[in-house]
């Protein structure tokens, strides 16, 4: 992130940490949609990543005390994020509750693309997400933050509390098993 950006925001989390909660929803504004996409991958289901999302958000606003700068808000607040989605998935698991369907956000071609490639786009983000579904919410986890949300391995390791070499090993096993789901599906 840019020098000028930082500042900007760590001028907004000191003046949250103050109790500005309109300092706060600049925060909301700039990460909220960019959390759910995270959320959405994950759980496979739009209203469920919202939810997760919601509840993330508002442990976050009860927490921003315990920013202490030494990782970037945006790590930070996906920590809270992720923790809250793997809650959410344990709960339906052991409710043995089957998540809504597909819906795809903010990840659909552009307008400009014709729909015949819109088509092949959402058909493509449908079957990745049904493949990603079938991975374990371990390895599903890290190959998210990684492939769809950029981590660094040391930013995923710091997300989800484990070492790097974890990090590095689910990757693999996740990329694997992905390989093997799309190949049985072709």
């Amino acid at each position: 992130m840019p020098n000028d950006l930082r500042a900007e925001e760590d001028a907004w989390i000191r003046a949250a940490q103050q109790g500005d909660a309109d300092a706060f929803g600049l925060l909301f504004r700039r990460y909220h949609e960019r959390t759910v996409r995270t959320l959405f991958a994950m759980m496979g289901s739009e209203f469920e990543a919202r939810e997760a999302a919601q509840e993330a958000w508002v442990k976050a606003w009860k927490r921003i005390d315990s920013y202490d700068y030494t990782s970037s808000f945006y790590t930070w607040l996906h920590r809270i994020s992720i923790n809250t989605a793997l809650d959410a998935i344990r709960v339906r698991k052991r409710n043995n509750h089957r998540a809504a369907t597909v819906e795809s956000i903010d990840e659909s071609p552009s307008h400009e693309a014709n729909p015949a490639q819109r088509a092949i786009h959402r058909e493509r983000w449908d079957e990745l997400q049904t493949a990603l579904a079938q991975l374990p919410e371990e390895q599903r986890s890290a190959l998210v933050l990684r492939e769809l949300s950029g981590y660094s391995y040391q930013e995923i390791a710091d997300t989800l509390s484990i070492k790097p070499g974890t990090v590095m090993s689910r990757l693999h096993a996740a990329r694997q098993k992905l390989a093997a789901i799309w190949k049985k599906s072709s």
